[in-house]
């Protein structure tokens, strides 16, 4: 009888289970990722099942992007998941023309492009809902404005030149035009596509006038031979060689032998602001009744070694991380 008690309840919690696949534009071990799956893992309902899949756009080069988006409908295929989560802009960019008529949810997170275009271009019946990605462009000026009494103040804000980088970069680049005047800064920002460019970038800021680095995005620069340089090599060496004190906008960038801080975005709150969104659909409601959703509130954190080095004090708001 007891069995019996048991196998009936696997079946039951098997019946109402949810499954979701997850299709991210990079690979698990890339901090954003694993940040914001946490957050997914962490928030979803018990009854959701997740199942994932790594485009590794970060690695690959883009002419490979295709065959990953290929390799992840045939998993979409063969799972038949009730909603899809899209992880980032390669995620979403080439995985939509291949899901936009599928019965299904999308939910969406870290998107800095504008997927209203996409939107205009695939009208099927995937109902669609998401969280887009804004770098604190604005806000992170204001507070180092504070920090630095160089006048004039210049920043060089440094990318490279990845997908995500470039629709980041566009959208920094459309603020500054907006503000330039009452922000009292000088900045410039940069999409780097080799090792060597970025550590010339680095290495000749101070001689030409700039006041402090803040690093963007750093993953897929090459080196001499076209091979992909580890993240972790590039963002320690910069921490190491630079004459400037290093801010990010992003919170994996940030570390003792890395920036020093920076109001950051965190993979973890997207994770959570997108799972809460499939438990809604979850619970009845419709994707395409729910407003599309803006992370932009950030947060204020430091390295206290790192912020000692530079002879910095941080601002009594700003978390410490270490």
């Amino acid at each position: 009888m007891r069995l019996l008690v048991v196998l009936l309840m696997m079946v039951t919690t098997n019946a109402f289970a949810t499954k979701v696949l997850l299709i991210e534009s990079y690979h698990a071990e890339y901090p954003w990722d694993a940040s914001y799956v946490k957050g997914l893992e962490k928030t979803l309902l018990p009854s959701v099942t997740l199942e994932t899949f790594q485009m590794d756009t970060k690695r690959l080069p883009k002419n490979e992007y295709e065959r990953k988006a290929n390799e992840a409908f045939e998993v979409y295929q063969q799972l038949k998941p009730e909603i899809v989560i899209l992880g980032d802009d390669n995620a979403l960019a080439y995985m939509l023309p291949k899901l936009y008529d599928e019965e299904i949810s999308i939910v969406f997170l870290g998107i800095n492009s504008n997927p209203r275009h996409l939107f205009g271009q695939y009208k099927g019946q995937a109902k669609i809902t998401g969280v887009l990605e804004r770098p604190l462009f604005v806000k992170s000026l204001g507070e180092l404005r504070n920090l630095f009494s160089d006048d004039p103040f210049k920043v060089r804000v440094m990318f490279d030149s990845g997908v995500t980088s470039q629709i980041a970069k566009d959208h920094i680049d459309n603020q500054y035009r907006l503000i330039k005047e009452n922000l009292g800064i000088d900045a410039e920002i940069l999409a780097i596509g080799t090792k060597q460019e970025w550590r010339e970038s680095v290495l000749n800021a101070k001689d030409e006038g700039v006041s402090v680095i803040i690093i963007g995005l750093y993953h897929t620069l090459v080196d001499e031979a076209g091979k992909n340089v580890p993240a972790t090599q590039v963002i320690n060496w910069t921490s190491e060689n630079s004459p400037l004190p290093i801010f990010a906008f992003w919170d994996f960038a940030v570390g003792e032998d890395k920036a020093a801080g920076g109001i950051v975005l965190y993979g973890y709150s997207q994770g959570e602001m997108a799972a809460t969104l499939v438990n809604r659909i979850v619970n009845g409601e419709s994707a395409s009744s729910m407003p599309i959703q803006i992370e932009n509130k950030g947060n204020a954190i430091y390295s206290t070694v790192a912020m000692e080095r530079w002879g910095l004090t941080a601002p009594s708001h700003w978390k410490s991380i270490d």
